[in-house]
């Protein structure tokens, strides 16, 4: 931030964190340690100031609280939204004060247009419109809108709807350079704590050593991207356990042509006011799970949910047979309301023939929750399908399917109120998805198999006047074709 202010006089600086007291009680604080006084024209000290320092050169430092005033009832009182910025630092993004649309409604400011007065010809010649962000490793939106993406690209080449790049304006596909790579507009840099030993306390380190143990130490220790302490499915991995519908087609055509016959796998939730969810997968002949299509939708009406099950099906050439396993609730009578008494939701969707069979799925928490486990699990002599390296899970998720991983992100065990640990029972919530997978699971699946090869044998009637003709026999016998 520093060089910034020297290097761009005039320049209008934003550093915010998420509330006035953080703000005030260690971002401001480090400014002053860092910032070298002879730069300073004026800084109120006060509680009460303006909490904005001008340099020398006319460069603005503004130190501001982003969680907006009336933000539960959807009204916004913030100052920030009404300035332009040359620079924004925002420490600590991580803080839950701190929302997806805040990080957006930052970007909108990133207007500032002062010039570059500096000797280093990789600078931006004005702005520089950058926007610096600070934040320990965690799975919320950050990860998600910003990190992910990132991370997908570097490991596998996956230019996803998320990933800061320049785009083109019609299309808003990715721009390349002249060797293929995407012009990104992000970087990363990430580092443990013990790369910043030299400005922390030998017994600082030593405190979290013998305190953080698991993910914890994973996160403020090491630095990497960990998932939340308690999370259910903690083997789940975007970059792992996700492919894209391109690799899923490229997969199918191949088993296809080698005469397998795939073998199609289905599961549903039903939910009114809250998400009813369909999941479509097959299983390839080494016992692969691969989720390619389904829906999450909350108030879809039930004729709405058999017609797009059946476009789904159609799209993939299911048999409109494949019978989804469900929740077993699903088929108790009068349940859902006053105008279903005496038919299930399960009758309605069968309606006489014309809609969907359902079949009765495991409903057993603990049960389908080890299942899950065991297929996301990384088994080390298993070859993944998709890029054919060994130590590979055997199940695989559409990318296009985003609820599936904000669920697997956020699906937690439930925490003992006096004691706080972790009890064996799942969080109430979001977990539609994780329900409809458990019900998938219900049974082994049956893997994909080569498909027989046709038998025609020569009809009775033709042989009536054979007469004993050995040879003619012999002509006339079975033969294969395929």
């Amino acid at each position: 931030m520093l060089p910034v202010a020297r290097d761009y006089p005039g320049a209008n600086i934003l550093v915010a964190r998420s509330t006035y007291p953080k703000l005030n009680d260690t971002i401001r604080k480090e400014f002053l340690k860092w910032c070298p006084p002879h730069w300073i024209k004026s800084f109120p000290r006060s509680n009460n100031g303006s909490n904005t320092c001008v340099l020398i050169n006319g460069t603005e430092i503004n130190f501001r609280y982003i969680q907006q005033q009336g933000k539960a009832t959807g009204e916004s009182s913030s100052n920030l939204l009404s300035a332009t910025y040359d620079l924004i630092v925002v420490d600590q993004m991580e803080d839950p004060e701190i929302e997806e649309k805040d990080f957006d409604d930052l970007l909108g400011r990133l207007r500032g247009n002062t010039k570059y007065v500096g000797d280093d010809p990789t600078m931006p010649k004005t702005g520089p419109r950058w926007m610096v962000l600070t934040c320990n490793p965690t799975r919320n939106w950050v990860y998600k809108r910003l990190v992910q993406p990132l991370h997908q690209y570097k490991h596998s080449g996956k230019v996803s709807e998320f990933l800061f790049c320049k785009r083109e304006l019609e299309t808003a596909k990715p721009v390349r350079d002249s060797e293929g790579e995407v012009e990104l507009l992000i970087d990363l840099v990430e580092g443990s704590t013990y790369e910043n030993k030299d400005n922390l306390g030998a017994d600082f380190i030593e405190a979290l050593e013998s305190s953080y143990t698991g993910q914890m130490r994973d996160r403020f220790l090491l630095g990497l991207w960990a998932a939340y302490e308690g999370l259910i499915y903690n083997d789940f991995d975007e970059t792992i356990h996700c492919v894209t519908d391109t690799q899923i087609d490229t997969y199918v055509d191949k088993l296809e042509a080698e005469n397998y016959e795939i073998r199609w796998l289905s599961g549903y939730d039903w939910g009114m006011a809250v998400q009813s969810c369909f999941l479509l997968s097959f299983v390839d002949p080494w016992g692969n799970i691969i989720v390619v299509d389904g829906f999450y939708k909350k108030e879809y009406s039930l004729g709405d949910q058999i017609a797009e099950i059946k476009q789904i099906y159609a799209k993939y050439g299911v048999s409109s047979s494949e019978q989804p396993w469900a929740d077993p609730a699903i088929f108790r009578r009068g349940a859902g309301g006053k105008d279903i008494v005496g038919r299930s939701i399960a009758d309605i969707l069968y309606d006489s023939g014309a809609g969907v069979m359902m079949r009765r799925g495991n409903n057993a928490i603990g049960n389908g929750i080890v299942k899950v486990k065991g297929y996301l699990g990384i088994t080390l002599n298993h070859q993944n399908p998709f890029t054919k390296q060994h130590g590979a899970p055997h199940i695989y998720f559409s990318d296009r399917l985003q609820w599936i991983s904000d669920e697997f992100n956020n699906y937690v065990w439930m925490t003992n109120a006096r004691s706080g640990n972790a009890e064996d029972k799942p969080r109430d919530g979001s977990d539609h998805a994780m329900d409809t997978l458990k019900y998938m699971l219900s049974r082994s699946p049956e893997a994909s198999k080569v498909r027989p090869r046709l038998v025609r044998t020569t009809p009775a009637h033709l042989l009536w006047q054979d007469g004993g003709d050995i040879e003619t026999e012999k002509n006339l016998k079975a033969y294969r074709y395929g």
